[in-house]
């Protein structure tokens, strides 16, 4: 829950630091104390230090820091702290000791959100439609049986109806090395975007087609199931391969205006098998809001195995960034992506581009820029103006809650990209795009504002190539 533990502040216990810089300490044993729910084995899969090995204390402090950041980022805890304490009689043997406090593991909860990308989204591009809305129930159960397994399910209605069952077994070896996981999808529309016109999607609805009516009328649906396995090479490493099944259906009037929705020839179906594979190296100190470190992601992918012929599409994919802690609490932070496809013609369902997630430039909430290929880089330079922890006490009964972290950091950026769109003009699908095709950029000033689990609300104010200013409000991570 900690926004931003100082975990290079180690606490030395029987000694002081002052006479340590020089020293060569052993370690004796290393124990973990707070671990109620997650079995043992689950925390030292990330403990790089061994007992029975000397280290210098300064070199010392670094891995049992980078050991820290293992710990944290599974997950699965609020804090951890380490503290070294001296083997009482003993000039240089010690003990590690890792303090851990376990989050709140069970989520059910109720879905209320927007359907759309993102709040500026929905308010200027949809007009604040009051139709869309998601609602519904929805259960994690985070740590099941204590080892890091994740077990999902969701019923949603509202814009869009989607039923949703997933588990996730990390590690199924003993080395703890192997996992998988697999999970289902099911979802109904009765409304959806057809075309791309200036970079903002259109929308139909049944009532446009089959008149007012007081039954729900479906125009679309899609079954997806995915099979995962994961091998994790090193403490920072992992390799997925993921294998896909998709079936998308839609009503014969959507061909009416997007007769290349699903394909070329005006289909109604759409089925294929797609294998992925992803090569993820993650350095990073904190996963939702890191300061310090890197990400390496890398993705190849293609869509239809031949055992369907609905398709017939590849791409690749890559991420890198870098996060830099300065003096004075500032703090510099930037990112490459760039993504390639093929062939040229893809159908609408299936086009890509930036405007989704974080994958989205600042300044264009308001657009969806589709293409076959693009690359974009994410400067920010920020300094963080608080970091404060309260603790309600008794106030709160559950103890995982009662301290209420929050930072502050007011940051200036600059994004920057192009997106290369290579249908024709004819096209039904991108029509009269303004931001392909061109460089585009944006640059501004906000304030990030990070809470309990790392959650984070960006306040920004942006100016982008269109010379288009803007206020928008969006969450998690700006990079």
């Amino acid at each position: 829950m900690s926004v931003e533990t100082e975990l290079g502040n180690l606490e030395v216990i029987n000694k002081t630091k002052d006479s340590l810089q020089n020293q060569i300490l052993f370690i004796e044993k290393i124990e973990i104390k707070g671990n109620k729910k997650t079995k043992r084995k689950i925390i030292t899969r990330e403990i790089d230090l061994q007992a029975n090995v000397s280290h210098p204390f300064k070199e010392l402090k670094e891995l049992i820091k980078l050991d820290e950041n293992k710990i944290f980022n599974t997950g699965l805890f609020n804090s951890v702290n380490a503290e070294l304490e001296f083997i009482e009689g003993s000039e240089n043997h010690v003990k590690i000791i890792f303090f851990v406090e376990e989050r709140w593991y069970i989520w059910p909860s109720i879905i209320f959100k927007l359907a759309d990308r993102n709040f500026s989204d929905w308010l200027f591009n949809q007009d604040a439609a009051t139709d869309r809305f998601e609602y519904g129930f929805k259960f994690d159960q985070f740590n099941v049986r204590g080892l890091n397994e994740k077990l999902s399910a969701m019923a949603q209605f509202g814009f869009k109806r989607r039923f949703y069952f997933g588990y996730n077994i990390p590690y199924l070896n003993k080395d703890q090395t192997f996992g998988m996981g697999l999970n289902f999808s099911f979802s109904e529309l009765d409304q959806l975007d057809y075309t791309n016109i200036e970079n903002k999607r259109l929308f139909i609805d049944a009532d446009s087609i089959y008149g007012d009516d007081n039954d729900r009328q479906i125009i679309s649906n899609t079954l997806t199931s995915n099979l995962f396995f994961n091998y994790r090479e090193s403490y920072y490493n992992t390799h997925s391969v993921r294998l896909t099944y998709s079936r998308t259906t839609i009503v014969d009037e959507i061909l009416q205006f997007n007769e290349n929705y699903l394909g070329r020839d005006g289909e109604l179906e759409q089925d294929y098998f797609g294998l992925t594979y992803i090569f993820r190296r993650d350095f990073r100190d904190r996963n939702n809001y890191p300061l310090k470190g890197f990400l390496i992601d890398g993705r190849l992918a293609k869509i239809g195995l031949g055992i369907f012929n609905d398709i017939n599409q590849g791409y690749a994919q890559a991420h890198v960034a870098h996060f830099k802690p300065l003096k004075y609490n500032f703090n510099i932070a930037s990112s490459l992506s760039a993504y390639t496809s093929y062939p040229r013609f893809q159908p609408y369902n299936n086009m890509q581009g930036l405007g989704f997630a974080n994958n989205l430039l600042k300044g264009y909430e308001l657009y969806v820029i589709q293409g076959q290929h693009y690359v974009m880089n994410k400067t920010e330079f920020k300094k963080r103006l608080f970091s404060i922890e309260a603790n309600l006490g008794k106030l709160m009964p559950l103890k995982q809650f009662r301290k209420v972290p929050i930072a502050a950091y007011f940051k200036v950026f600059f994004d920057h990209g192009y997106v290369q769109n290579n249908l024709p003009e004819s096209s039904r699908t991108t029509v009269s795009p303004l931001l392909s095709n061109r460089y585009i950029y944006s640059y501004g000033a906000g304030l990030d504002l990070v809470t309990y689990y790392d959650a984070v609300l960006r306040l920004e104010y942006s100016i982008n190539a269109l010379n288009e200013g803007g206020f928008f409000i969006n969450v998690k991570s700006g990079i």
